[in-house]
């Protein structure tokens, strides 16, 4: 088993996590960054585009407003007001980095010529990992986390497995958590076919609790044909741009929101994605291009269109909601901190910020605040660690054999004709759209209950024949045991609220479910508590 030592260990390479790799190895100390896939490629980073943060045009005050008016009373306040005051502060971090960010109406984006056709997450990935590349952080592509090591109540580092099987075991003296969210649980989903919610399986393994898992975000406008991706249409939308059903008339008017299609794309995506739901289970829902001038195609966003050999131009195409961010996660508090001492989280792996829905061009704002903040705390943890004496229970050859013993089990083979790990995984997607998509119903959730438990049968009886197959059983298990938490965490809430839809309750309750829901693993099952927010005034 290959043995590694660093004072720092970031798992994750997205936005949070590179940058608060970037941070932290400002301190001088050692840090290494994991990616399952390529560094910073593989991510929901590099899928996004805009910040929205203070600015000449938005002040502080607006961007706590509108935060938590979008969060629906569920918010944590002491975490919306750091975003606030620290994210003009974060857009400076990134210009230092290199990263060439202007001023919008709203917040900042990316400068660059608009007929540049790469997403802009791609293009300031790139500089951020030629950033950490051109110093002396380590990084360690595909290495897949399974386990954090959590000994004497505190961490001591992760294990996981290289891509050709073989096991690793690191030491650290603090850990960073920013693996992103779960989009990737669902069937229709816009995000990396790899964001199947690793770290909120690492959390909960850990002991931590996770907080407001029900509340699932989806974006409106996602491509819907059946030989297409399901790739974002991302703003900004040009004004011929449409809405249709399929007769041709025009949708957007009868969906009862306010505004043009990019303000409610920024701020009423929860009520838009229901209302092309609902009227996409009853017919085709299509977004119409057709009457777009000829020169928006060579900018941005339409030239990424442009590229494909799909007539976007020539005729309106399918188009209906798919799942895009979650807003529950870990807790921490404005430092990164969570509750167990030396562990670090950032970005859509945590919880706190969103509420109950998230205000567009957050979730990048979210990432550059938090992932710096927990880079220097993290830096500063393991500078006060230095050469503590470890006990005897946790010395080096202690830990190795005790998970030497882990990494046996976890590639134990057995004899045998079972289900293929890639079909269990499409039933599980397929499940989750089903039970737990943009509307819910006690009936479903308790069906999706049952299902879920054949499923799991099903998942116990998978071995890893090969290498693939060790990966995608804990792929397996990490989707299934984060549906079985939504499934029960949506049939306790009795109510609609935000990007959560009841279809039984269809109306916010604040009298009875002005609350976040707490999750924690026991053993195999799901323990649910309910605690009051603090919503503001």
């Amino acid at each position: 088993m290959e043995e590694l030592t660093t004072d720092i260990l970031v798992i994750g390479s997205g936005l949070a996590g590179i940058l608060s790799a970037l941070e932290a190895g400002r301190s001088g100390l050692q840090v290494l960054v994991l990616g399952k896939f390529a560094i910073g490629m593989g991510t929901n980073t590099s899928l996004a585009s805009s910040f929205t943060a203070a600015g000449s045009r938005f002040s502080k005050e607006d961007h706590v407003r509108v935060t938590l008016e979008t969060g629906r009373g569920l918010n944590q306040r002491s975490l919306v007001t750091t975003l606030a005051e620290n994210g003009l502060e974060a857009i400076e971090t990134l210009r230092r980095y290199g990263v060439p960010l202007v001023e919008t109406k709203r917040g900042y984006g990316l400068d660059r010529p608009q007929t540049v056709s790469q997403l802009a997450g791609v293009l300031f990935l790139r500089i951020l990992r030629e950033r950490l590349e051109g110093g002396s952080i380590r990084s360690l592509p595909g290495l897949t986390v399974f386990d954090l090591i959590i000994e004497d109540g505190k961490v001591h580092g992760a294990f996981g497995f290289h891509r050709d099987g073989r096991p690793c075991l690191i030491r650290s003296k603090a850990v960073i958590l920013a693996t992103g969210g779960a989009g990737a649980i669902y069937r229709r989903n816009d995000n990396q076919r790899s964001i199947l919610g690793d770290g909120y399986v690492l959390a909960l393994k850990a002991g931590l609790p996770l907080y407001d898992l029900e509340f699932v975000q989806c974006y409106p406008f996602v491509l819907a044909e059946p030989r297409l991706s399901t790739f974002i249409l991302y703003p900004p939308y040009s004004n011929e741009a449409r809405l249709l059903n399929e007769q041709g008339e025009g949708l957007l008017e009868a969906s009862g929101v306010e505004g043009t299609m990019n303000q409610v794309s920024l701020n009423q995506r929860d009520r838009l994605s229901l209302f092309l739901y609902e009227a996409s289970q009853k017919s085709d829902v299509f977004f119409d291009l057709t009457r777009v001038p000829e020169g928006d195609w060579d900018r941005y966003p339409l030239n990424i269109l442009k590229k494909s050999k799909f007539p976007f131009r020539e005729r309106p195409f399918l188009v209906s909601p798919a799942v895009h961010f979650f807003m529950g996660g870990v807790e921490i508090d404005a430092a990164g901190k969570t509750a167990v001492p030396g562990l670090f989280a950032a970005g859509e792996v945590t919880w706190g910020i969103h509420g109950a829905n998230r205000h567009g061009g957050n979730a990048l704002t979210e990432c550059a605040v938090f992932g710096i903040a927990a880079g220097r705390s993290a830096a500063e943890h393991a500078r006060s660690r230095g050469e503590e004496q470890i006990p005897s229970d946790l010395s080096p050859e202690t830990l190795r054999q005790k998970w030497e013993r882990k990494a046996n089990r976890y590639l134990k083979k057995k004899r045998g004709v079972f289900d293929r790990p890639q079909d269990l995984l499409k039933d599980l997607k397929n499940l989750a759209w089903k039970y737990i998509g943009p509307v819910r119903e006690e009936h479903s959730l308790k069906e999706g209950l049952e299902l879920l438990t054949s499923l799991e049968a099903r998942i116990e009886k998978v071995y890893p024949a090969t290498v693939s197959d060790l990966f995608r059983k804990r792929d397996l298990e990490n989707v299934s045991l984060l549906i079985k938490v939504i499934l029960k965490g949506s049939l306790h809430r009795t109510e609609s609220r935000g990007a959560f839809c009841r279809k039984d309750f269809k109306n916010q309750d604040d009298q009875n479910w002005l609350k976040n829901t707490c999750y924690r693993l026991k053993k195999t099952d799901i323990d649910i508590t309910h605690r009051p927010a603090n919503p503001a005034p």
